[in-house]
């Protein structure tokens, strides 16, 4: 090999030629004219719409199931054991499902099937859906059960007590139905009970809507009404599609958000709907509902009676014992003998009378007493008295000093007397006047005392009792002064 290293990278990287494209084939005279993806995508939709029925039942195993709320859409995959096919359910349809599919389920669905060429696949588009093994109502009837239990809409904690005595009831029901004259043969024994029917249909599309718009219209308007106590909601027996309004989620939740309580009567005594669940009151027939509203009202009529007897009763013990007791005040002193009750209170009168001048007489003589004894205290605190007695004071007290200073004085004086002596005895002129002197610096006037303290040239003054004289220091060693 010869060359360098990037001889040998450029031969190595260099493109490769690109073959020469082949001429395009061209067709035979006599062949047909080629279609386009959209021509035979047409073809095959057609043929497969003129071999198939426009409506078809397949059944087989749900997977993938996606539903989109904002298109109303819902995607999923029918399966059996070998293969599978694609499945599309539109909003209209879909909503018209009783139950939520859930993977797994085995399905028997009707629609059609169509080719949906963006994919450049077929699609089974399906209009119903039921599940195999199970209907779909009561399918549909156990997933709202499971969820709302979950929610806790069935709990007893969450349901209003009825009230013991109503007034005002509304039944919610068809006035076409045998339940409405069932619960009016009960409630009407009751006169004072003031009855408002509600007329909603109570079966088929769209009744379940139309009982949550009632129970709450109910709920908001109660006051324009005079108030409403109780709500019946009730219907006949029938079958599970007959009563399905009463298992729908938007009335279970209108019946679960009402103020006002709600007692159920739907169907016979073995049906039990999710209305019944989520209930305040929950009876088995529309007959068994009135009475459960009216039950207290039945036991009144009893109640009242009893009460009655027992008012009697205890009015006849009252009046007897009112009569004992104004027997007795027949009898007592006061009404046989009445003056004797003057005469003793006149007595007592006059004893109050006594006691109350003899206290007082005695409170007179004890206030005069004080003013006595508070006058003579008065006299003695005069303004005048205490000043005379202040000044004998200050007078005894001016001569006591007076005499104490006199003698103090004296003493004083003959003291100075005794120092002044004392001091001109040993005075420095008493000195000078026996023949002493004094020998002074003569700069600065100090007191010579030691020869020490000269040196030649210093000038002296020699102080005498009488005089003085000046000296020059001329040897300081020479003999003291007075030596």
């Amino acid at each position: 090999m010869s060359g360098n290293f990037f001889d040998f990278h450029a031969k190595v990287n260099r493109p490769a030629r690109r073959p020469a494209k082949p001429a395009a084939p061209t067709p035979p005279a006599d062949a047909p004219a080629p279609l386009t993806i959209t021509q035979l995508t047409t073809r095959i939709d057609q043929a497969v719409k003129s071999q198939l029925p426009d409506r078809l039942w397949i059944k087989g195993e749900l997977s993938n199931y996606k539903a989109y709320e904002s298109s109303g859409i819902s995607y999923f995959t029918l399966k059996d054991a070998a293969n599978c096919i694609d499945c599309v359910m539109f909003r209209r349809e879909a909503a018209r499902l009783n139950f939520t599919p859930q993977p797994g389920m085995e399905l028997l669905a009707q629609g059609r099937v169509s080719i949906y060429g963006q994919k450049g696949k077929y699609q089974f588009y399906a209009s119903s859906l039921q599940p195999l093994g199970q209907g779909a109502l009561e399918l549909a009837f156990q997933q709202l059960r499971k969820k709302l239990q979950e929610e806790g809409l069935f709990s007893s904690e969450r349901k209003r007590p009825l009230p013991d005595y109503p007034l005002r009831v509304a039944i919610l029901t068809s006035r076409a139905t045998a339940a409405l004259q069932d619960m009016l043969k009960v409630l009407r024994r009751y006169r004072w009970l003031r009855l408002m029917i509600y007329h909603v249909p109570v079966q088929g599309d769209g009744a379940g809507d139309k009982i949550a718009l009632a129970l709450d219209h109910l709920n908001r308007h109660d006051a324009q009404v005079g108030g409403v106590d109780v709500i019946l909601l009730g219907r006949g027996g029938g079958s599970l599609e007959d009563l399905w309004a009463f298992n729908e989620e938007v009335v279970a939740r209108a019946i679960a958000a009402s103020q006002i309580p709600i007692v159920t009567g739907i169907g016979h005594e073995v049906d039990v709907s999710i209305s019944d669940l989520v209930a305040d009151y929950h009876a088995h027939t529309p007959t068994e509902a009135a009475r459960v509203v009216v039950r207290h009202w039945e036991a009144a009529a009893k109640g009242v009676s009893m009460q009655l007897t027992r008012l009697r009763t205890a009015l006849r013990r009252l009046i007897q014992q009112q009569q004992q007791w104004l027997g007795g005040i027949q009898r007592h002193e006061i009404f046989r003998r009445p003056t004797a009750r003057v005469d003793q209170l006149r007595v007592s009168v006059d004893d109050r009378r006594r006691s109350l001048s003899a206290a007082m007489t005695q409170r007179l003589n004890r206030g005069q007493w004080r003013l006595r004894e508070l006058g003579l205290k008065l006299d003695r605190c005069q303004p005048r008295t205490v000043m005379a007695r202040q000044r004998q004071g200050i007078d005894a007290l001016s001569h006591r000093l007076y005499r104490a200073w006199g003698s103090a004085h004296d003493r004083r004086t003959a003291l100075l007397h005794r120092l002044d002596r004392l001091l001109n005895a040993i005075g420095p002129q008493q000195v000078l006047a026996r023949g002493y002197s004094i020998t002074l610096m003569k700069k600065d006037q100090s007191l010579v005392r030691s020869p020490s303290q000269l040196k030649p040239g210093d000038r002296l003054l020699t102080r005498f009792a009488k005089g003085e004289v000046q000296s020059t220091v001329d040897d300081s060693s020479q003999p003291g002064l007075f030596e």
